[in-house]
């Protein structure tokens, strides 16, 4: 997927902070009675945001009243009520919506004073707390349910364009990029975003591009981007591992999404229905078949070691998307629904989790 050729395709992940939705190893199978989400462009007015209650049927939800017509590109699902999404600009600043009752309503939250034109990735703890990684450097937190939003950024990276953040706790924050000179780009925070560091001095120039960044815990990070680019640090960002396969390495083509089930543990999403799979680190990789080489698989969410759903959108002009899943690791993967009109970006799922 190359996000560099326009301003509509940009990019987002679902969070780990708590340990509920995609990247726990511990959530529900499909039968205990599941909430998932996905997003995507705009049709008949408004953008794309799909609801299933069993992992298998999805609905749309909203209207031209309450969903504004832009590309919505991430989805973070709290609970099987609390839902934040975000995405393109529509009247001068990005959109981010939010439901507090299963996507019956959605409301808009923020302005154009305090959101930027583009919210490419949005984590939210719960119905008052979230966080926003976008274009113009923009990082920002709301504490007051998405009223106002305070800008955790650093100046001194004032060129960046943000596409992938990631908590691990609210103090321990992960994002990752790329510079207005396209140089691949990746900081961290371990005091809630009062300073950051800048990561993988060692990989300087091997990414145009950095899209998407999962992290288990403290010490256990992944980054997808660019080439085909996985890389991961097992210290917290003191060293940097490329995992790419070695077959892989230097294509032009991207890894666009990731998502954990453990620190050795990831699947990743890739351009033209490319599905990888590792349980040793990326030492070795499985690759798996989605029968759908012509999409851009762009995002990926499992919520155990067997069940994964993937979000994706048409690699040649006219939009289009799907949803795929499996059910058994990797194995099998189906399409879930019928040939879409728009491009579907990011997914999320909450379990009611006992």
């Amino acid at each position: 997927m190359k996000i560099k050729t326009t301003a509509a395709l940009i990019v987002a992940f679902v969070l780990l902070y708590p340990l509920t939705g995609c990247d726990s190893s511990t959530g529900p199978s499909p039968s205990a009675g599941i909430h998932g989400w996905a997003v995507g462009g705009t049709a008949e007015g408004y953008a794309t945001i799909l609801h299933t209650r069993d992992g298998e049927n999805w609905n749309r939800q909203g209207s031209q009243a309450t969903v504004p017509p832009a590309s919505l590109i991430s989805v973070s699902a709290v609970d099987s009520n609390t839902v934040w999404v975000a995405g393109g600009a529509y009247d001068g600043f990005g959109v981010v919506l939010k439901t507090t009752d299963g996507g019956e309503n959605w409301l808009r939250m923020g302005s154009e004073i305090s959101i930027p034109q583009a919210t490419n990735e949005i984590v939210a703890v719960n119905s008052t707390t979230a966080w926003i990684a976008g274009t113009e450097n923009s990082i920002l937190k709301t504490v007051d349910g998405g009223i106002s939003w305070q800008d955790i950024s650093d100046p001194l990276y004032a060129d960046y364009y943000w596409s992938g953040l990631h908590l691990v706790s609210p103090s321990n924050i992960w994002v990752c990029g790329k510079s207005s000179s396209s140089q691949g780009t990746i900081i961290h925070s371990t005091d809630g975003g009062v300073s950051w560091r800048e990561e993988a001095d060692s990989l300087a120039g091997l990414f145009d591009y950095m899209i998407t960044i999962k992290a288990w815990d403290e010490d256990n990070a992944w980054v997808v981007g660019s080439g085909y680019s996985i890389v991961r640090t097992v210290d917290g960002g003191d060293s940097w591992e490329l995992v790419t396969p070695d077959s892989a390495q230097g294509s032009q083509n991207d890894a666009n999404g990731i998502t954990l089930l453990s620190p050795e543990e990831a699947w990743v999403s890739l351009d033209y229905g490319n599905i990888w799979h590792t349980s040793d680190g990326g030492e070795n990789w499985a690759f798996q078949d989605s029968g759908e080489n012509g999409f851009f698989l762009l995002r990926i969410c499992a919520i155990s070691s067997s069940s994964a759903w993937i979000g994706g959108g048409s690699a040649f002009g006219t939009p289009s998307g799907l949803i795929m899943h499996t059910s058994d690791g990797g194995n099998t993967w189906t399409k879930q629904t019928d040939q879409l009109s728009v491009n579907i970006w990011g997914v999320s799922f909450a379990g009611d989790m006992p």
